[in-house]
C-alpha cells in the first residue's frame, strides 16, 4: 500500500514541478522575450506575473474542485490544460498573446498545487509525513530555482520558445502516468448541489481587482489615478462581501474557520515571509546580473540555481533533522540562515564577485529549505484529514499571493528608489567630484564623456535601490523568529 501510494504522490510531485519550473523559467530570459514581443520593460514582469496572477484566482477553489470531481480528475485536466497553454506560449507572436496564455498556464498549473499539498497528508501516515515533506521540498519546491537556469540553456541554445515546448512531451507522460495509476477517486457529487456561487464570484472579482491594483499601482501614479482608485474600490467592497458570505452561508467555497488554528494562522504568515526573500531575490538578481554584470542567460540561471542545488542538498537532512528537534527549531534555523545570506546581498557592488554571490545563496538556500519544511509541518501537521484540502489550498494560495504582491512592490520600489537615488547623486557633490576626475576622458571621448558618466551614476542608483531592497527583505525573517514563541507544540484542535 505505502509503494501504491508512494508512487501517486509521485506522479503528483511531477505535475507540481512542472508548473513551478514554469513560473520561473522566464527569469533569466527577460531581455530575449521583451526584444522577440515587442513589450516594454514595465510590461515584460507581467509574462511571469501572469502566471503568478491566474494561480492566485484558481488555488482558493482548487481545494473544492477536488472534492467535487476527485482529486484524479482534476489532475487530469490541469495537466492537459496546461500542455496546451504552453503550446500557445511557444507560438505567441505578439505580447498580449503571451500574457493571455501565460494566465491559461498558471490557472490550469495552480490547481495541481493544492492536490500535491494535501495528497501528502492523505496517503500517508505521521511516522512517514517528514520523510515525504524532504522529498516534496527536495524535489518541488527546490525547482523554483531550477526554471532560471533550464530557460537560459533553452533561449542561449536554441531559442526562447523552446521554455515551452518541453512541457508538451513531459506533460504528455505525466498525464500517461496520471490516468492509468493516480485512483484517489474520492469525489463528492453532492457537492454540485452547494456550489457557493456568490463567495466564488467576490472572492475572483477580489484577487483579479487586488493583483491589478499593485501591478498598475506605480505605472499610474497611485491612488492619482481615478483608475487605481476604481479598482481598489472593487477589491475592498467584494473582499468584504466575500468575507460575510463564507461567514454566514451554510455551505461556505473556502472555509474561514480553518484561520482560528493557531499554528495554521502563524504558518500563512510565514510564508509571506518566505515569498518574499525567496521571489524577490530570484526576481531582482537577473537584474543586477544582467544589466551591471552584463551577464548571458546561461550564467544568470546558474547563479540563480545555486539557491536551488543548496535547497535540494539539504532537503534529506532537514527531514531527518525534523524527527529530532522539532519543528520550532527547524524554522529559527531556517530564518537565521536566510537573514544571514540576505545580508550578505544588502552591500553588493559593481564589484561583486561570483564567490560572494555563491556563499549568499547557498545560505538562503539552505535556510529556505528549513524554514518551508519546518513550517509546513508545523502549520499543516495541526489539521484534520477531513478539512486538509481546505487548508492546503488556503496554504498555497497564501504563498502565490504574497509572491504576485513582494515581486510587484519590489518592481515598484526599485523604479522609485533608483529615480530618488540618481537625483541624489545628480544633486550632491558626488556628481561634481566624480565629473572633475573624469574631466580628462573628453580629450579622448569627446561628448560621449557626459554619456558614459550619466551611464555610471545610472548603474550605481540601480545597485542602491537594490541594495535598499534586500536589507527591508532581511528584517523581515525575524517574524518567524517572534511567532515561534506562539507556536502549539502538540496537535491543535481544528476548531470546526
Amino acid at each position: 500500500m505505502y509503494k501504491k501510494n508512494l508512487l501517486i504522490f509521485l506522479i503528483l510531485l511531477a505535475g507540481f514541478i512542472l508548473n513551478v519550473v514554469s513560473v520561473q523559467i522566464v527569469s533569466s530570459s527577460f531581455q530575449d522575450l521583451q526584444g522577440a514581443l515587442g513589450a516594454s520593460v514595465e510590461q515584460i514582469s507581467y509574462v511571469m506575473s501572469a502566471s503568478l496572477i491566474a494561480e492566485v484566482i484558481i488555488i482558493p477553489f482548487s481545494g473544492w474542485l477536488a472534492r467535487l470531481m476527485s482529486t484524479r480528475v482534476l489532475f487530469l485536466i490541469s495537466i492537459s490544460g496546461f500542455v496546451l497553454s504552453s503550446i500557445g506560449c511557444a507560438l505567441s507572436t505578439n505580447f498580449f498573446m503571451m500574457i493571455i496564455c501565460r494566465g491559461l498556464q498558471g490557472f490550469f498549473g495552480g490547481a495541481m498545487l493544492p492536490i500535491m499539498t494535501s495528497s501528502i497528508y492523505i496517503l500517508f501516515d505521521k511516522k512517514k509525513i517528514p520523510f515525504i515533506l524532504s522529498i516534496a521540498a527536495t524535489f518541488g519546491v527546490s525547482s523554483i530555482a531550477l526554471g532560471p537556469i533550464l530557460g537560459g540553456f533553452l533561449t542561449e541554445y536554441l531559442d526562447w520558445r523552446w521554455m515551452f515546448l518541453y512541457n508538451i512531451p513531459v506533460g504528455i507522460i505525466i498525464f500517461l502516468l496520471g490516468y492509468f495509476f493516480v485512483d484517489l477517486s474520492d469525489k463528492e457529487k453532492s457537492l454540485i448541489n452547494k456550489i457557493d456561487y456568490r463567495g466564488i464570484i467576490f472572492l475572483a472579482i477580489a484577487l483579479i481587482s487586488l493583483l491589478i491594483f499593485i501591478e498598475e499601482g506605480q505605472k499610474k501614479d497611485w491612488f492619482h489615478s481615478n483608475f487605481i482608485l476604481t479598482t481598489f474600490g472593487i477589491f475592498f467592497i467584494c473582499f468584504i462581501f466575500f468575507f460575510h458570505r463564507e461567514l454566514t452561508t451554510k455551505y461556505p467555497v473556502i472555509d474561514l474557520s480553518i484561520f482560528l488554528n493557531r499554528n495554521f494562522f502563524i504558518g500563512c504568515i510565514n510564508v509571506v515571509v518566505f515569498a518574499i526573500t525567496l521571489y524577490v531575490p530570484i526576481f531582482l538578481l537577473p537584474i543586477f546580473l544582467g544589466q551591471v554584470k552584463n551577464m548571458s542567460p546561461l550564467n544568470i540561471g546558474l547563479i540563480i540555481s545555486t539557491m536551488g542545488v543548496a535547497w535540494m542538498l539539504s532537503g534529506p537532512f532537514v527531514g531527518k533533522l525534523l524527527k529530532v528537534i522539532g519543528g520550532r527549531l527547524v524554522v529559527v534555523i531556517g530564518a537565521i540562515f536566510i537573514g544571514i545570506g540576505t545580508y550578505a546581498q544588502t552591500t553588493i557592488t559593481a564589484d561583486f564577485t561570483i564567490n560572494e554571490l555563491f556563499i549568499s545563496q547557498v545560505l538562503k538556500g539552505v535556510g529556505a529549505q528549513f524554514l518551508w519544511i519546518g513550517n509546513q509541518y508545523l502549520s499543516l501537521g495541526s489539521i484534520s484529514s477531513s478539512a486538509i484540502y481546505n487548508a492546503a489550498a488556503m496554504f498555497n494560495l497564501v504563498l502565490r499571493l504574497a509572491a504576485a504582491i513582494s515581486i510587484s512592490l519590489a518592481s515598484s520600489l526599485l523604479i522609485k528608489w533608483k529615480t530618488e537615488f540618481l537625483t541624489e547623486l545628480i544633486e550632491t557633490k558626488t556628481y561634481s567630484n566624480i565629473n572633475k576626475t573624469l574631466e580628462f576622458n573628453r580629450l579622448y571621448l569627446g561628448n560621449n564623456s557626459d554619456l558614459i558618466f550619466f551611464n555610471y551614476i545610472e548603474r550605481e542608483s540601480l545597485i542602491m535601490a537594490l541594495n535598499k531592497i534586500s536589507y527591508v527583505s532581511m528584517w523581515t525573517v525575524s517574524i518567524p523568529l517572534i511567532l515561534m514563541f506562539y507556536v502549539k507544540t502538540k496537535k491543535s484542535k481544528v476548531v470546526y
